[in-house]
């Protein structure tokens, strides 16, 4: 069980002859929580399913999409300093649950060291179109409360906001 990445070329519709494999990777990728919010497909939850020997529990095309989704991940990096790793203890940390998907393995009091992935949390917002959730990613990132580290917040959020990326 594990993603497999293409890059399709649907500038004339998508045809089989417009596919390009990139890569397996035997789990899923960290983005997967914006697939689960376009299709309401818990993909853990299929992976380990299909791991233990199950079929999958649906056909491609009986799968859709609905909607746009967002994700953001949340680091504590410095990106006035090139994104520099931001290491220290993690004095205080809010994330903006009651308004878009957190997923996060750290918490206040949690060190932030230089061994690893420095990664606070994946944010994540659906809408019915990409205004909608791009909105929604941006009034979440404005509600992240950090201290301790320096975080990307500041970043994302701005990026949220930028006309060609709007």
């Amino acid at each position: 069980a594990g993603t497999i990445e293409f890059i399709a070329d649907a500038s004339e519709g998508l045809r089989a002859d417009r596919f390009w494999f990139m890569e397996m990777n035997t789990r899923l990728q960290v983005e997967h929580p914006v697939t689960e919010a376009i299709t309401g497909v818990d993909l853990v939850e299929w992976q380990l399913r299909i791991a233990s020997g199950d079929p999958l529990p649906r056909r491609q095309e009986e799968l859709s999409i609905h909607g746009w989704a967002f994700e953001a991940r949340l680091y504590a990096e410095d990106a006035e300093r090139g994104f520099l790793p931001a290491t220290g203890r993690l004095a205080h940390l809010d994330l903006p649950e009651h308004l878009a998907r957190v997923d996060s393995g750290v918490r206040a009091g949690d060190r932030i060291s230089p061994y690893y992935d420095p990664m606070i949390a994946k944010i994540m917002t659906h809408g019915a179109d990409r205004a909608t959730a791009l909105s929604a990613l941006s009034t979440a990132l404005a509600e992240v409360r950090a201290t301790g580290v320096t975080t990307n917040a500041t970043f994302l959020r701005r990026l949220t906001m930028q006309p060609d990326f709007v």
